[in-house]
């Protein structure tokens, strides 16, 4: 369940068209802890794929989960768990 408000919704998060994957906003090593959190969101294949092969929206995405995550938890709480400053 995500946190990020539309985050679980049937549209893609970035374009409405309809939803077909589920996008960790952080990746790498924080991948884990952004699904453990409610950190992600349904993407389109196309706002996917941009996103993978070109990093079309990443930092949007990346910031938009630590204000979501900010606005729960705070920002000590932030860098206690994922140790990196988006905004």
């Amino acid at each position: 369940m995500s946190i990020i408000p539309g985050g679980d919704g049937y549209e893609c998060f970035l374009c409405h068209r309809p939803a077909t994957d589920r996008h960790h906003c952080l990746h790498g090593s924080r991948r884990k802890k952004a699904e453990e959190w409610g950190l992600t969101v349904n993407l389109c294949r196309y706002c996917h794929s941009l996103l993978h092969d070109k990093g079309v929206n990443d930092l949007f995405l990346e910031q938009t989960a630590q204000m979501c995550f900010e606005e729960n938890y705070g920002h000590d709480k932030w860098m206690q768990e994922f140790g990196k400053d988006y905004l």
